[in-house]
């Protein structure tokens, strides 16, 4: 379905307010359940290379599947990417229920989440960056983590609690029923769908070509921070407080702490501060995982957890903001979200490779160690997003 100029005007800022609550009933969601997979599979006996494994799989998967998939997302729109995304996230939580009695779904739910996090992933970043304002890009970004911020600081806790209460089942079933209403206010808007014929060959030259090589470096920075903020952190504060509950109370004190810089930030980046505001958050988020490798104490652990977030939050909202001038900015906005995703899970394939060899190599203490170290290192390549300019692009809009 395409959609004029006045369409898009009457509909914009309502649309975007609808992407707003369906991104934060989808963290809280995920967020009730994601950040204790890993202590989950830890807790059916899987050793730490294992689960590195698991979400190894679902690297290759996205990959495998991002090009496999290509003829059939073109005739898809934003917007059904992201329902039909919804049921797949369901049945990867379903799924993890049954892996200590069925274990081949160790193999078979990554595929699900892969395939979830391609449609997910894709329509709604299409959808944000074909809504936004481009004067007001940093306060939207800001505006639309700070709302997911706040639902979602409390859902870590609320995880643990569900978890301590009543088990993993049912915090799955009830993750589940929240994920499948999230998506539905969107089908009220205007669909928009990728680029038409999408061919291979496009989304390696925006990996290899068109001027965007610094910003792809960035990406690099982006993708192994996930991983090691996103994974091996919660997991390091599990093994320093031990019970689930208590992992969920720091995650959500973290979380909080960061909604002022988050909407902050996003100001400064309409004010022409972006990389000012970038710049500085990098070098501190590089700071805060040099004082991770030598902290062992839960009240240090806390502390550097709020500190963390803090920084993260200014360092993604400069960062996303120039992820979406970019997306407006090239013919095809489709083809530089799909590249990117890519870029990420390439990235993971070989990170997650290391810290498997690392985690099977060396004590938890030591790998541990590393991880940190090595994420102090490539926090900086964060920098290079500075070095890259819109006028670098060789595939702007006509």
């Amino acid at each position: 379905m395409q959609i004029n100029s006045a369409q898009f005007s009457f509909f914009g800022k309502r649309e975007v307010n609808a992407l707003y609550g369906t991104l934060a009933l989808t963290t809280f969601a995920d967020g009730l359940i994601n950040v204790f997979v890993p202590i989950f599979l830890w807790k059916l006996g899987f050793a730490l290379w294992q689960i590195l494994f698991f979400y190894l799989l679902h690297s290759i998967f996205f990959v495998i599947l991002a090009f496999l998939v290509l003829p059939l997302l073109g005739k898809m729109s934003d917007k059904m990417m992201m329902f039909l995304s919804a049921p797949l996230l369901i049945i990867y939580f379903l799924g993890l229920n049954y892996v200590d009695t069925m274990p081949w779904l160790f193999y078979l739910i990554p595929f699900m989440l892969a395939l979830n996090t391609l449609l997910f992933n894709i329509g709604y970043n299409l959808d944000f960056s074909q809504s936004l304002d481009d004067k007001k890009i940093g306060r939207e970004i800001g505006a639309r983590n700070t709302i997911s911020v706040l639902v979602n600081f409390s859902a870590p806790f609320f995880g643990g609690l569900l978890i301590v209460l009543f088990g993993f089942p049912i915090t799955f079933f009830i993750a589940s029923f929240i994920l499948f209403a999230a998506v539905l206010p969107l089908f009220f808007f205007p669909h928009r769908h990728l680029a038409g014929n999408l061919k291979r060959g496009q989304i390696i030259k925006f990996l290899t070509g068109c001027g965007i090589q610094n910003f792809n470096i960035s990406g690099i920075g982006y993708s192994t921070g996930l991983i090691i903020g996103g994974l091996l952190w919660p997991l390091f504060i599990f093994f320093a407080v031990r019970n689930v509950e208590s992992l969920g109370g720091v995650i959500s004190i973290g979380l909080f702490a960061s909604v002022i810089t988050t909407y902050f930030v996003g100001f400064l980046s309409d004010a022409g501060d972006r990389r000012k505001a970038l710049a500085v958050a990098t070098i501190l988020f590089s700071a805060v995982w040099i004082v991770r490798m030598f902290i062992t104490s839960p009240g240090a652990i806390v502390l550097s957890n709020v500190a963390g977030n803090i920084v993260a939050a200014a360092l993604m909202v400069a960062w996303s903001s120039q992820f979406y001038k970019i997306a407006r900015a090239v013919r095809h906005p489709s083809l530089f979200i799909l590249s990117q995703e890519i870029l990420y899970f390439l990235v993971r394939i070989v990170f997650l490779s290391l810290l498997m060899l690392f985690a099977y190599m060396f004590t938890t203490q030591t790998f541990f160690l590393i991880s940190f170290g090595l994420a102090a290192l490539l926090q900086l390549l964060f920098l290079f997003a500075n070095k890259f300019h819109l006028k670098d692009l060789s595939v702007m809009k006509e």
